[in-house]
């Protein structure tokens, strides 16, 4: 299945979308929770003024969103004219396995405009080698590619808690726009676990989207590649706090993502991580 069949689910009827949580992108019990996350922008997007797009989406994970047929809700609690906000939850029978608090606005032209997100000087993706394997863990993550050149090896035992790279899609003209934006602050490891000394299960309770520029931004590549920059600055208590960043390749900054991660020790999850190379895309 292409990424926006995967994302989108049927015509809303009464506020209400029918459609399948495929089990190729499970993530441990549940689908990547990137993946839940482009299913609710998708929805909500769909249902916004249509001068209005995208600037935030809250994305709380509820219960594991495991495989099949699921419904996704959405609701209109306010319109106005500049902004409007919305409400969608991914169910299954009468449980919530997601919810999500969207904000669309209208972009106008301002007088006040400045930007310090810069993206780091780095290599241009072709001189940045694939991997590391540890990125391709578990299995839908080979829907992408990654190409880390900041920070440590995720569970290496690194001294920070960062990392960064280029990705993209593996899918020749999925637009970058706010589902792929989701998919992809989602799907790297988690910054933290680059200074844990080996592999432990990481799950996403809660994710809040930020979209800066007007999307879906332009791009002549059918693959274009985006760079990718996360960091944890606090983790206690089995939670770390963190936020990435996603830009385009020209060094537009795209969209913004803070997380709360829940960090198991591999005691409590007695399963060990598969050895899963990557496979020729």
């Amino acid at each position: 299945m292409s990424f926006a069949e995967l994302s989108s689910f049927g015509l809303a009827v009464a506020g209400e979308r029918r459609g399948e949580i495929d089990a190729t992108w499970a993530q441990g019990p549940g689908a990547h929770g990137g993946l839940v996350a482009a299913i609710l922008a998708r929805a909500v997007q769909a249902d916004a003024p249509r001068d209005q797009s995208l600037v935030t989406l809250t994305v709380s994970f509820c219960a594991p969103s495991t495989p099949g047929p699921a419904i996704v809700r959405t609701e209109i609690v306010r319109t106005g004219r500049n902004v409007s906000t919305l409400r969608a939850s991914l169910e299954r029978d009468g449980v919530t396995l997601s919810t999500a608090l969207a904000t669309v606005a209208r972009r106008r032209p301002s007088t006040l405009a400045f930007d310090t997100l810069a993206m780091p000087t780095v290599p241009p993706p072709e001189e940045v080698p694939d991997g590391p394997e540890e990125h391709y863990v578990p299995a839908f993550t080979r829907a992408f590619a990654f190409r880390q050149c900041l920070g440590p090896v995720p569970f290496s035992g690194g001294s920070e808690a960062r990392v960064g790279g280029w990705c993209r899609i593996e899918e020749d003209g999925v637009p970058i726009d706010a589902p792929l934006a989701c998919a992809l602050l989602d799907a790297w490891p988690p910054a933290a676990v680059a200074r844990s000394p080996g592999w432990c299960p990481v799950a996403s309770i809660e994710i809040g989207y930020h979209f800066f520029a007007p999307l879906p931004h332009p791009s002549e590549d059918a693959r274009p590649w985006l760079f990718y920059e996360a960091y944890a600055r606090h983790v206690s208590s089995g939670l770390a706090d963190e936020t990435a960043v996603l830009w385009s390749r020209d060094g537009h900054p795209l969209a913004t993502a803070r997380q709360l991660i829940a960090i198991f020790p591999p005691s409590e999850r007695p399963e060990r991580r598969p050895d899963r190379p990557r496979e020729a895309v």
